[in-house]
């Protein structure tokens, strides 16, 4: 069977696309000349350069190097060099903190004055009623009294 749809031949389809790229190419030389509420370029954008840069020459010889390469001795110099002062990095940045200074001692004064025996006795007292504070061992959670249920068994 054959369609009753029209074939439109492949030239007009061709003639169209040409028309519709030159129009685009010739709306990107007219922006840059549109105010900026338009669409054009702010009045503060650089100017385009009057010239253009020159393509480099992709078969140009490249110049010549104007120092030398290293030779073997001056590279394993280098190279230690530069391995030495690796070393010494590493090594300042593991290095333990340094000690602090010790404390200077005091300096003697007149008699120290004499304390009452009265408030060291309260304090005594005061410090026996007081639980002592826990120590580093004891567990985070206090243990649970009574009869604990046992875990549930999950298959």
């Amino acid at each position: 069977m054959m369609s009753n749809a029209r074939r439109i031949p492949l030239a007009p389809r061709a003639a169209t696309a040409l028309a519709l790229a030159w129009l685009l190419a010739a709306c990107g030389a007219t922006l840059g000349n549109l105010p900026e509420k338009l669409g054009g370029l702010p009045e503060s954008a650089p100017q385009r350069p009057a010239e253009t840069m020159p393509f480099p020459n992709v078969y140009e010889p490249r110049p010549k190097r104007q120092a030398a390469p290293l030779s073997d001795d001056e590279q394993k110099k280098l190279e230690s060099e530069l391995t030495k002062l690796r070393d010494d990095q590493n090594q300042r940045a593991t290095a333990p903190d340094a000690p602090p200074p010790p404390p200077e001692p005091a300096k003697k004064a007149a008699a120290p004055p004499k304390k009452d025996p009265a408030p060291a006795k309260k304090a005594a007292k005061e410090a026996a009623s007081v639980p002592a504070k826990k120590k580093q061992n004891d567990p985070v959670v206090p243990e649970q009294k009574g009869p604990v249920a046992p875990p549930k068994l999950i298959n």
